[in-house]
């Protein structure tokens, strides 16, 4: 697929425009230990940037049939604890991911459009965008309402057909592993802003570029990416 110049810029949210990541785990943690069930360090690891249904899946496949069998709850309520508790967290104490507003405010003075694509309940995308007060970015889009989660391309996809433009005329950004893989399968150029706790994951570098934070964004760097002022697009 020939890249066109971008157009848009298509944000995960969890890690990329919000503090959650650390919240989402330590909820994931509490609402299995209600159950029974001890979350280790390397199971919470990797699961960041799944949807919280693959995560649930994960984390079950891992215990022995007794245990999985034994008293378990249905996926549905796991999902609905985890999701309450993330949600009440970003209602009241929701922060930016450092660089945030400026980037989103660079992009809207060069004329990209914005979008998100999550992992997150489109619950939680509506509560982060109230919170962070992004109300122009309108074109939210969830794994929720897809037949496959990240790593699959699906919900970048969706986005980009939201958009009404080609995924090659996007530019993804990401913190996950999976959500790289995610946006690169979609035929997007892909910015990583790679959570610290997996830094050294291979992943990465099939990324177009990577940053430490969103603070480092810039229009000499998009324009490295392929975006072009409107005057100068073929």
């Amino acid at each position: 697929m020939t890249d066109l110049p971008i157009e848009a810029v298509v944000f995960d949210m969890d890690g990329v425009l919000i503090d959650s990541e650390p919240v989402w785990r330590v909820a994931e943690v509490e609402v299995f230990a209600e159950f029974g069930i001890d979350l280790t360090e390397d199971e919470l690891l990797a699961t960041i940037g799944l949807p919280i249904d693959k995560t649930i899946a994960l984390i079950w496949r891992s215990r022995p049939p007794a245990v999985r069998g034994a008293g378990r709850p249905g996926d549905a309520e796991i999902t609905r604890r985890i999701a309450d508790r993330v949600l009440a967290h970003v209602r009241l104490h929701g922060e930016p991911m450092p660089g945030v507003r400026w980037a989103i405010a660079l992009l809207s003075s060069l004329g990209l459009r914005a979008a998100i694509a999550s992992s997150s309940p489109s619950a939680v995308i509506d509560a982060v965008c109230d919170r962070l007060d992004l109300d122009t970015v309108q074109v939210r889009c969830s794994t929720s309402d897809e037949a496959r989660g990240k790593p699959a391309p699906d919900v970048y996809l969706t986005a980009a057909r939201r958009l009404r433009l080609s995924p090659s005329s996007c530019l993804g950004i990401e913190d996950s592993p999976s959500g790289v893989a995610a946006a690169k399968a979609a035929g997007m150029r892909c910015l990583a802003v790679p959570d610290p706790l997996l830094a050294a994951d291979p992943v990465y570098r099939k990324a177009d570029l990577v940053l430490t934070s969103l603070s480092e964004l810039s229009e000499p760097i998009l324009r490295s990416l392929g975006w072009l002022p409107a005057g100068a697009r073929p």
